[in-house]
């Protein structure tokens, strides 16, 4: 499939692991990333996961990510059916990256810094002096865990992003273990 399509710097493509009538705008028919993405990466455009209900596929993620493709950004596409199926919500996604092999450091990124300069918010998505206090405090969990995709594939994970902690403005706004409740003394 060729792409006609004009991109410019700047630009997001979201669906980036989805099919289109079937068919993968990524991969070519030897499994390979399409030359027209490559070039649209090399032009500056970013490609983001945007997982919805039916817009995710290992067939296409697992070999993007083996040559190297990551994405830029995890789009969630929420809705009530996705969060009902394979997508789940953001820490899901991530999870999803993080057993496929991404690194830790890219999978946070692409979570929180990498959108911000991407929509040009970069206020947003740092921990560096003078920023808002917005903080996910994370734990990795380990153990054996199902994520699926929207084929109904499941990928077999050790691996598990769980919130701990929110920190809005510097207000906490969930702790989901009770990290900063006074401990009670019996």
């Amino acid at each position: 499939m060729k792409s006609s399509v004009k991109c410019v710097r700047g630009d997001i493509f979201t669906h980036t692991f989805g099919l289109v009538n079937d068919r993968s705008t990524l991969l070519n028919n030897d499994g390979k990333i399409q030359p027209y993405i490559l070039q649209a990466r090399e032009k500056g455009v970013y490609f983001d996961v945007g997982h919805g209900g039916g817009s995710f596929h290992y067939s296409l993620a697992v070999p993007a990510l083996e040559q190297g493709f990551y994405p830029d950004s995890f789009g969630t596409d929420l809705h009530r059916f996705s969060m009902n199926a394979g997508m789940k919500d953001m820490l899901n996604i991530m999870s999803k990256f993080l057993n496929m092999g991404m690194p830790l450091e890219d999978v946070i990124s692409k979570a929180s810094w990498s959108p911000a300069q991407m929509i040009k918010r970069e206020e947003l998505g740092h921990l560096s002096e003078g920023a808002v206090a917005d903080i996910a405090i994370l734990r990795i969990r380990d153990g054996q865990f199902g994520y699926v995709d929207a084929s109904g594939y499941k990928l077999s994970g050790d691996k598990r992003l769980e919130a701990e902690l929110t920190i809005r403005e510097g207000a906490i706004v969930w702790d989901l273990n009770g990290i900063a409740a006074k401990t009670l003394n019996k």
